[in-house]
Formats: C-alpha cells, structure tokens, sequence
C-alpha cells in the first residue's frame, strides 16, 4: 500500500492540483472528513443515523483507507468536492470520449457519480460537439405509396453524363420512366420537357425534387402554382428525400455505360425494357400507368399475342412496399421541438479552427424531419433534415441573454438559395480587446469541381 501511495502523490504533484492542495481540501470537505474519521475509528452500526452522502462510501469501507492525509479507495484518490471541476477538467485535456476518459479516471481517481459527470462534461463541451461526427443514419422513413399513377414525380438531373445534361422523371406509384437528353438545365428548359410529358399523361398532384436553382426559381414555382402542382423539397445536402430519382439516375447511367449502341438508342433501348419489365408488385410500369403492356421482341417468342393486365396492385403487394427496413438497428431517440438547443451542420467551405457543427436553436418543425433552426445568436435561418442535427446541452449560464454580436456574413446576400430568412439586426457593439470572435456563417457555399477538364469524346453512329 505505501508503494500505491508514494506513486498517486507523485502523479498529483505534476497536476495542477498537487498532493498538497488536495490533503487540504480533503480536511474542508465534511463528507470526506467524516469518512476519514470512520476509517480510523470505525463505522457506526447500520442502524444509526448518518448523513446521505457519508453512507455512500459504506459499502466501500473494505477498500477505503488514508493515505498522507487524502481518502484512498483502492489505487484511486478520492477528491472532494472543490476539486471535482477541475479534474473534470484535466481527464478532458486531450477532448478524448467518455469511455476513454472514464477508463483513465479509473486509474487515478474517484468519487461517487464520477461517470454521469463525466458524461455530462463531454455532453456539455463545445469544441467536442462542434467538432463531432454526423449521427449515424435513421431508419428508413419510406414516401406514402400514392392512390393512382402519375400523382406524384421524382425529378433529378444528371449532369454532364457523356457528354450532356439530361432530365430523370419517376412515378412515385408505377415506377414508369421518362428521361430526356438537354443541353440547358434552366428551368425554362426543364419545364418545356415536363409539358412534353404532361401533354401525353396528365399533370401530377405532387412534384418532388431537390434544392437546385432550377427548381427553386421564381419562374418553375409559379410555374406549379399555375396548374395546381404541389412542390416538394428535401433538405439540403440530404439527396436520400429525392430517392426514387436518385436510384433511377443510377440505374440509367450504368445501362448506358454497358451498351454498345449510340446513346440515343441506347436510352430508347433501356427505356422499353425498363417499362417492360416486371417490378416487385408482379406488374410492369407500363401496365400500371397504362393499364396495358409494352409489345417487344421478347413477345413475339409467344405462340399468341400477350394479354392486356387486369387491376391493379394487391393489398399484400402494396404492404411490402411501406413494410419498413428491419436491417435498420438506429432506433429513433431524438425529438425535437421549437425552441431547443441543437447544433447545425456546416456544409460551407471551413477554415482550419471553424467547427463542422454551429449551435443553433429549433425554430419551427416542418414536419417528422425537417426543421428551420437558428444560428445563435443572430445568424441566419437553415433549414436541416433530423439527420443533420445534433442535441446540444446548455447550462443556465449559457441560456443568458449576452452582448448581442452581428454574426450575419456577408456570404447571405450572396447566395440566398440556402438562407431561409435572416434575424434582423439590433445594434452592433464594440467587442473589447482580447474578446474571441464569434465565426460568422452564410449559406452552404456549392462545392465547385477541381478536376481536370478534357475534351469531350463523342460517341459516333
């Protein structure tokens, strides 16, 4: 034991908090002081009244004893309360998580409820929740299926996809695909294809893309508004809301890759078959747009021509479709509501010391998981997906009202896609010297390409 000993006042010395401090501290303390007076004299019976706090080290009477005047439990100093911030402090010197902070705390020291605040330390560490990565995916949270065909479209561009842009179209219900070749992805252009289509099926009830200017002009939304066409939007940065188009666009540009033909054929080619083929529900997309199966050579195989489908998908299919992912072992812990502390995913471009995450607050719920959040304590308004927040935890202390500093860059007016609103301005106050800068953040800049640009090879007939 004195060996034990000799190596913990050692340890401490180099601390900020030596052995000294910490006898010292531990004679102030009343619960350790009482505790050190049991150990030499002996514990009182168990029936006798003793403090709360006291009777927690009881069950450790075996394992306690006094060395150089400090509480020992083990190898482990026991601190007092006056010093337990402090060496809070110094287990999160290399801002480490808590299980590595708990596995060192249980080589040098100790006192009752030393891993909840050690929890709670991390939890509550600025740099460590600024800096932390992104919380691992949700469940799969899968779009209503639709009542009818072509009541709700997925649209997405590829872009520069050999050698031009194109236009990827998807009934939500049928799965029926139209992709057309552009060379402008203006909304002008998009929506001179979209009524190209509309002219032969019908307007949608519902259009859902991403944040793309071409989608979120003035000119395409009054555009929906017009016909009475919902538009729906995901957060940005989060392409999984758009899925159904996302998972055509790749499936589209793989065929292509794999065919040998011109790509204009190619996509007449893949087109037919994709509408010819069966999906999961035991029925092709033509037939459930159509109500009508697509002839291809496939069908002059058969002894007499194929029969036109009847109904449509069985209440069984149809359940196999929004069964949700049970591979999925996330389980949904995080609710919020207006007005709670969270942190905001950056996505614009970062300086060295700039954290990932920016405390913000809740500012109102746009559904199950969509939300504008504030950045505090004046910044702009985002809108972020639940995938994209993070829980903050705030003391009283952080919840006071402090100088009110203009954190409002001017990157906001120069890209207003991304900002929602923007918290008008009270006065700016001078910062004293010495003060930290609050960073200021603007719109998620788009992240420009830094690849090397060749000349286009085209494929010719």
């Amino acid at each position: 034991m004195d060996m034990v000993c000799a190596i913990k006042v050692l340890s401490l010395q180099v601390q900020p908090v030596d052995a000294n401090i910490l006898r010292q501290e531990s004679g102030k303390d009343p619960v350790i002081s009482t505790v050190m007076r049991y150990v030499r004299e002996g514990w009182p019976p168990k029936n006798a009244e003793i403090n709360e706090d006291v009777n927690k080290f009881r069950k450790l009477s075996d394992s306690l004893s006094i060395c150089h005047g400090c509480l020992v439990h083990g190898s482990r100093v026991v601190i007092p309360q006056s010093l337990q911030s402090k060496i809070l402090d110094l287990l999160h010197l290399g801002h480490f998580g808590m299980e590595r902070m708990k596995q060192l705390a249980r080589t040098a020291v100790y006192w009752p409820g030393i891993d909840a605040a050690i929890e709670m330390a991390t939890r509550r560490c600025d740099s460590c929740g600024e800096h932390q990565n992104k919380p691992s995916k949700p469940p799969v949270h899968p779009w209503m299926l639709p009542e009818k065909p072509w009541s709700r479209l997925h649209l997405d561009h590829a872009i520069n996809f050999m050698g031009r842009d194109w236009l990827v179209i998807t009934d939500a219900y049928s799965k029926y695909p139209c992709i057309h070749p552009t060379s402008s992805t203006s909304s002008r252009a998009t929506l001179d294809l979209l009524e190209e289509d509309f002219a032969h099926f019908g307007l949608p009830h519902t259009l859902v893309t991403d944040n793309a200017p071409t989608f979120t002009s003035e000119e395409f939304q009054s555009w929906c508004k017009e016909r009475g066409i919902t538009h729906l939007t995901g957060a940005p940065y989060h392409p999984a809301t758009n899925g159904a188009a996302e998972r055509l666009v790749q499936t589209f540009k793989q065929a292509l890759r794999k065919s040998s033909l011109p790509p204009k054929r190619a996509l007449q080619e893949f087109l037919m078959q994709y509408r010819r083929t069966p999906t999961s529900c035991g029925f092709s997309p033509s037939e459930l747009l159509n109500s009508r199966q697509l002839r291809t050579r496939i069908d002059t195989l058969l002894p007499s021509p194929a029969h036109i489908a009847q109904g449509k998908q069985s209440k069984e299919a149809s359940k196999s479709q929004m069964t949700p992912d049970l591979k999925a072992v996330v389980k949904v812990t995080r609710q919020y509501k207006a007005g709670d502390p969270v942190y905001a995913l950056y996505h614009g471009p970062r300086r060295d010391k700039q954290p990932r995450w920016v405390p913000a607050v809740i500012k109102k719920s746009l559904g199950t998981r969509c939300f504008n959040v504030m950045v505090i304590p004046h910044g702009p308004v985002w809108r972020r997906h639940w995938e994209q927040l993070q829980p903050r935890y705030t003391t009283e202390e952080d919840n006071e009202p402090g100088e009110e500093v203009d954190t409002v860059s001017e990157l906001v007016t120069d890209h207003p896609m991304e900002i929602l609103e923007t918290v008008p301005q009270t006065r700016r106050q001078t910062k004293p010297k010495g003060t930290p800068s609050v960073p200021e953040y603007g719109p998620d800049n788009p992240r420009r390409s830094k690849r090397t640009r060749k000349p286009t090879e085209r494929l010719c007939c």
